[in-house]
Parts: C-alpha cells; sequence; structure tokens
C-alpha cells in the first residue's frame, strides 16, 4: 500500500476515508488519543485548536476550538461513544460546543495492525445525504477529511523523525 495516500468513498450519507502508515500500530493510536498529540495535527490544512476538555474514556467529552487560518473560531465537541484499546474509538460529534447546536454526526475510527504498518479507516455517518452535501459544500468536509488524515501522517513523520 502506497502510505499517506486517503482513498475516499462517497455514497448517501456517509463518507470514509482510508489511509495507510507505516508507522507501528501504537504510535498510530497513541497520536488519536492524547490531547496534547491532538492539538499538533487535527483539522484541515491551516487549522490550528486548542482543547478546553478532554476526557478520552467511553462516554467522556472532548470540547475545543478550531481556529480557522481566516480567524474565524469553530466550537466543537466530541462524545466517546466506544473506545476500544489500538482497535477502534468511536465518537459523536455533537455539534459547536457546549450548546450542541450545528452539524451532528457519527465517527468511526479502526485501526489495523498490517506487516509493515498501519492501516487506519474513518467512517463518517452524517443524519442525512443534504446535511453531507451542506457540510461538503459549505465547510469543504470532504477535502478537509482527506487534509485532516495527511496531517496525521505528517505529524506521526515528525515524531519518528524526531525519535531517530
Amino acid at each position: 500500500m502506497e502510505k499517506n495516500l486517503v482513498k475516499t468513498i462517497r455514497k448517501d450519507n456517509k463518507v470514509s476515508f482510508q489511509i495507510f502508515f507505516d508507522s507501528p500500530l501504537d504510535l498510530v493510536f497513541e497520536v488519536w488519543s492524547s490531547s496534547e498529540h491532538l492539538g499538533q495535527w487535527w483539522g484541515p490544512d491551516g487549522f490550528t485548536i486548542t482543547t478546553s476538555q478532554f476526557d478520552f474514556s467511553n462516554g467522556g467529552i472532548w470540547n475545543f476550538v478550531m481556529h480557522g487560518p481566516d480567524g474565524t473560531d469553530y466550537s466543537n465537541q466530541i462524545e466517546f461513544i466506544d473506545i476500544s484499546f489500538q482497535k477502534h474509538i468511536f465518537y459523536k460529534h455533537k455539534g459547536t460546543g457546549e450548546t450542541n447546536s450545528g452539524i451532528h454526526f457519527e465517527t468511526k475510527v479502526f485501526f489495523e495492525k498490517l506487516e509493515n504498518g498501519t492501516l487506519v479507516k474513518t467512517e463518517m455517518e452524517f443524519p442525512s445525504k443534504e446535511t453531507l452535501d451542506l457540510v461538503a459544500d459549505k465547510f469543504g468536509a470532504i477535502e478537509g477529511g482527506q487534509e485532516h488524515l495527511k496531517n496525521l501522517g505528517k505529524y506521526i513523520e515528525s515524531i519518528i523523525r524526531r525519535d531517530v
């Protein structure tokens, strides 16, 4: 498999991404499960985040603000639904922070150890095809999702280079 190439499939109210990293599963899972790591790569190109609450456990909440390259701030709240160590992370994006207004969707992230690295599959499900169309058209969610995973790959590579 070619590393850091994002395969994308969009159908009805769902979009899925698949990417391979030539990195060990334990490292790939670690950078998904720590607010310190997430703050270094989460989001599309040009975005940064500030976390105000992070509880990485089943039922735990992650409140954060995504800071856009244009200076716009986007409050977010994620509830972790089901976490299985180094296997999967299921979460609900509950909208914009404490008010839970805005776009709601569910995401499942699967981690698969391969002989030469780690395969990550992300499945996002929206309430309707129209909601997915809205976030894709208004917010560039498809391209943003691809950039998001590529940024993960760049961050993992920076850790590996640093540790060598």
